[in-house]
């Protein structure tokens, strides 16, 4: 009994977050889109160098 109710919350779950995502896709695109381009500007080569738009984590300054 316990695993059917498990796998029907666990369904419930999935088609909920389906449901949110169909709904609201241009706000989860704009959330992913910065949470990618602040990765990728941390972690890019062009920063490693002393060039280009990383974050410098030398640079203890606040963010504006």
């Amino acid at each position: 009994m316990l695993g059917i109710q498990l796998r029907a919350f666990a369904l419930l779950t999935v088609v909920l977050i389906v449901v949110d995502a169909a709904a609201f896709q241009g706000a989860y695109r704009q959330v992913v889109g910065e949470k990618m381009g602040s990765f990728l500007a941390a972690v890019s080569p062009s920063h490693w160098h002393g060039f280009g738009s990383g974050h410098d984590w030398r640079d203890q300054r606040p963010r504006r």
